[in-house]
């Protein structure tokens, strides 16, 4: 896929495939997200010097979030410590998914796996996502990513897009988009390392957002209220300083 065939929201990089800001999405009251201080991304242990170039001069990144477990570093790296920039390790707890016992769901089985899952994530990480909204409201730039940036990194950024105000169904549409950079990411596999023999991963089906989203409506009253439970007290602050 080529720069000009990205969808808006994505930023090109050298080996960053997922990387996409979380400003543009409309908010409650006529408002809408201001560009340039939130972003998302799929892991940073391949950044080349460009890359960084890109994150810490372009667009001024000055915290980079990592939610996945420690371990990942030891397969995939790590943002490399970078002057200007500071690095959160806010690991968003849950269970493995490859020690559940059966294969990952296909066809019509995603969207309930992912729910469930994302049901999970959202119970035993919710100091991650305190946390990292905590980093976010400090009013300086910011990246927060996991592995492929779709689960870990789209729980947060619904939970922070639902605070802001940004309706349902955009929610879901700011999930759905990372199917974009795993098919960047797949391409980009293949041709260093070759095809593997079978394919592994889940894609994100806007309905799988869409059915989190309404479980936690169920179960809290809704995301904001969700996030609020978490002990995340500046909803307010967030709201003046990312909505334009």
């Amino acid at each position: 896929m080529t720069l000009e065939t990205l969808p808006q929201q994505f930023i090109d990089a050298d080996t960053i495939f997922n990387l996409r800001d979380l400003g543009g999405w409309e908010a409650a009251g006529g408002k809408r997200v201001r560009p340039g201080r939130v972003f998302r991304s799929d892991n940073l242990g391949l950044v080349t010097e460009a890359d960084l170039d890109l994150l810490v001069n372009r667009l001024g990144v000055r915290h980079v979030i990592d939610l996945r477990r420690a371990e990942e570093w030891e397969v995939a790296g790590r943002f490399p410590e970078t002057e200007g920039v500071e690095f959160h390790h806010f690991e968003l707890l849950h269970l493995k998914w490859e020690h559940l016992g059966r294969e990952f769901a296909e066809g019509a089985d995603v969207v309930p796996f992912l729910r469930q899952r994302y049901s999970g994530m959202l119970e035993s990480g919710y100091a991650s996502v305190r946390d990292s909204l905590e980093v976010i409201a400090s009013g300086e730039p910011v990246l927060f990513h996991c592995m492929a940036g779709k689960d870990r990194t789209g729980i947060l950024a619904a939970a922070l897009l639902s605070v802001l105000g940004v309706g349902e169904e955009d929610i879901a549409a700011d999930y759905a988009l990372s199917n974009v950079g795993i098919a960047r990411w797949r391409r980009f596999r293949d041709e260093r390392y070759g095809k593997p023999a079978s394919e592994s991963g889940l894609t994100t089906p806007a309905e799988a957002m869409l059915e989190t989203l309404d479980e936690v409506k169920t179960r809290f009253g809704s995301m904001a209220a969700y996030v609020a439970a978490t002990g995340f007290a500046r909803a307010e602050a967030l709201r003046s300083d990312l909505l334009e």
